[in-house]
């Protein structure tokens, strides 16, 4: 008698699985059987399903349609209950496979984790699987503002990867980046997206059972619109980040924008955002807010549009860190209101979303990927963010966990680096923790068919890497000595030559790793060349902070450094500007090969201010002529960081 069938690791991994006796073999005369209630949405899920099959084994079934199954030879039976549910029972026996689900996406995701079990000789191991999601709502954000615009190829693409990862949201982050065609220069330099792709879009993600919610930022944030000198006078302040709620023209021009926005979504969402007022009651709003009190403009921006939003037959969401501010005010919140929590350090007050519970407020979970302000994502930081949000999100009754994906300052961090914390927060939005090795195993087989677990090892071991002998919360040192400028130097001087030691030699091996795992990646070449370049990158940005620590050493104390040793520097410095430049160029292919040219100038503009700070330093080392070294370390603060960045953008 046949024993047990040993079953792969699975993505997510199913509530519950038990293997079976044998296994189901596909002959060339199966068949994928309807029952004749099924409808379109079914029949799209049957022929997703033979699709995947011939990709694997090269089968190639029918569908078919029968009221009995009585006679029929061997076939997989697809059949729901009803119209809802994303649960789903899966039966493989050695005669036929049958999946029945609750609803159409359920159908879909009994049909996705079919695939992962089938093997390139279509063979499916014989087990019974009784699966249902933790959280309702599972998704992915996108910023498509702060740096680059996906390709709609590219956003095809993300939408498939929902479907293999049984993620069902999807919000593109978005602050100017649509074509409005009342306000066509808002967005018109940034490769805006047009209501076309947008609502193509949408109608590929309802097919596939992802729901598009519109993303339209409505308060803070609003530094690209009101850069404009049209709108400059809707400003709150002379900072122009916030829209004020005190000027009638805002409501006007947000009606304007939600008119044109709203109707590409069949979604009955709509994420206002409203995040990160800093200026709001501090210009025009002040005298509002003496009448009022503490986040009493707020609240009553919230009120006003959400009834925009309703007159589009849509519920507001927003995200929760003003609403955390004033919890004096909690009460007082429309509960027809969804908030978003968010926080992305692992150390972190999860438990936090309680008030809302206690207050009967939905809520969803808004962990994060780490990759901001990044070369790489912070993989670890990640993995327990999203974790502990997901375990707070179940304790105290969250609806949904979205996971996050922001681009501050130029998103150059690129699309594949993220994949690993997409697939981690799919794996905790809908059946919680599983053990490393597990889960690793099963994100490098589905989604690169490498069966090592490798891939996902690379993932982690380079988003080990962040620590030249400091750090800055919210985002990677790297990155920070990968733009930074030598004269000043304001990250390059916080670096410890030990630790640069010990980044550049565990990056040196890795690199090697990476560069000789590229069949690992299957059909996506364009990952694997992501983290080549990644580990190029912050390979550049040690040896470069390494250099420039010496450079410094020799402006504090010009006769430290012999004319032999200061032309090796200055060879070195000339090295590292033109590997950067090089570095440029295979960012731009990179980028474009998923995005728009958005903004690919702003950050190729930082590349190059580093490529000539270090041709300078190169040339005053040359020619014995030292600048005056930088006034001593003032320690990072976030005001300070922020300046320095902004200096770089300039």
């Amino acid at each position: 008698m046949a024993g047990r069938s040993t079953l792969p690791a699975l993505l997510p991994a199913p509530s519950s699985v038990r293997p079976g006796r044998g296994a189901f073999s596909l002959p060339v005369a199966a068949a994928v059987v309807l029952v004749p209630a099924a409808d379109d949405s079914d029949f799209a899920t049957a022929r997703a399903l033979c699709s995947g099959i011939e990709r694997a084994c090269g089968v190639r079934l029918p569908v078919e349609t029968h009221r009995r199954r009585e006679g029929l030879r061997p076939h997989l039976l697809l059949e729901r209950r009803g119209s809802t549910g994303d649960e789903y029972e899966l039966e493989v026996g050695a005669t036929g496979i049958t999946a029945r689900a609750g609803g159409p996406a359920g159908l879909r995701y009994a049909v996705e984790t079919l695939l992962q079990l089938v093997d390139s000789r279509g063979r499916v191991p014989a087990c019974e699987v009784r699966d249902a999601p933790d959280f309702p709502v599972r998704g992915i954000m996108l910023d498509v503002s702060r740096g680059k615009v996906p390709t709609a190829e590219s956003l095809r693409q993300l939408v498939d990867l929902c479907v293999r990862l049984k993620l069902n949201t999807l919000m593109l982050y978005t602050e100017h980046t649509f074509r409005f065609h009342r306000h066509p220069k808002i967005g018109a330099d940034d490769s805006p997206m047009d209501a076309e792709t947008v609502r193509e879009l949408d109608r590929y993600a309802a097919e596939r059972h992802v729901e598009l919610i519109p993303t339209l930022q409505s308060l803070g944030h609003m530094e690209h619109v009101l850069a404009l000198p049209e709108y400059a006078h809707l400003a709150e302040s002379e900072l122009g980040w916030t829209i004020s709620p005190q000027d009638p023209g805002t409501y006007e021009l947000l009606g304007d924008l939600y008119d044109e926005y709203l109707p590409n979504f069949r979604s009955h969402h709509f994420n206002a955002n409203c995040d990160e007022p800093w200026d709001l009651e501090r210009g025009k709003s002040a005298q509002r807010a003496l009448q009022l009190g503490p986040g009493g403009v707020y609240l009553e921006h919230l009120h006003r549009i959400q009834r925009q939003a309703a007159g589009h037959g849509k519920r507001t969401l927003i995200w929760g860190d003003v609403v955390h501010a004033h919890p004096g005010r909690i009460a007082e919140l429309d509960r027809d209101l969804i908030l978003l929590d968010w926080g992305y350090e692992a150390e972190l007050d999860y438990d936090r979303v309680k008030v809302f519970a206690e207050n009967g407020i939905e809520f969803w979970v808004c962990p994060g990927t780490s990759s901001w302000n990044c070369l790489f994502p912070r993989v670890e930081n990640s993995r327990v963010n999203i974790a502990r949000w997901a375990e707070a999100g179940r304790r105290h009754g969250a609806r949904g966990l979205v996971n996050t994906d922001w681009g501050d300052f130029g998103h150059y961090n690129l699309q594949g680096n993220s994949w690993y914390a997409y697939a981690w927060g799919a794996q905790q939005a809908w059946s919680g923790d599983v053990s490393e090795r597990e889960f690793d195993t099963a994100f490098s087989r589905v989604l690169f068919g490498d069966r090592s677990g490798e891939v996902a090892r690379l993932y982690r071991a380079l988003g080990a890497i962040h620590d030249p002998g400091f750090q800055i919360f919210n985002g990677s040192a790297l990155q920070y000595l990968f733009f930074d400028e030598l004269e000043r130097a304001y990250f390059v001087a916080a670096a410890r030559p030990a630790a640069l030691g010990r980044c550049e030699r565990r990056l040196e091996r890795l690199r090697g790793r990476i560069a000789a795992a590229g069949e690992r990646f299957g059909d996506d070449a364009q990952t694997w060349a992501e983290l080549v370049y990644a580990a190029d990158a912050s390979l550049l940005a040690v040896r470069k902070a390494a250099a420039g620590l010496e450079y410094l050493a020799w402006r504090r104390k010009p006769g430290s450094l012999a004319a032999a040793a200061r032309r090796r520097l200055a060879r070195r410095l000339s090295a590292l500007a033109v590997e950067q430049a090089e570095l440029s160029r295979t960012l731009r292919r990179l980028w474009l090969a998923r995005a728009r040219v958005s903004n690919l100038a702003t950050t190729r503009r930082r590349i190059a201010g580093s490529v000539k700070s270090l041709r300078r330093a190169a040339s005053r080392l040359e020619r014995n002529r030292p600048s005056a070294p930088p006034p001593p370390h003032p320690g990072f603060s976030e005001s300070g960081v922020i300046r320095a960045v902004r200096a770089s953008l300039a």
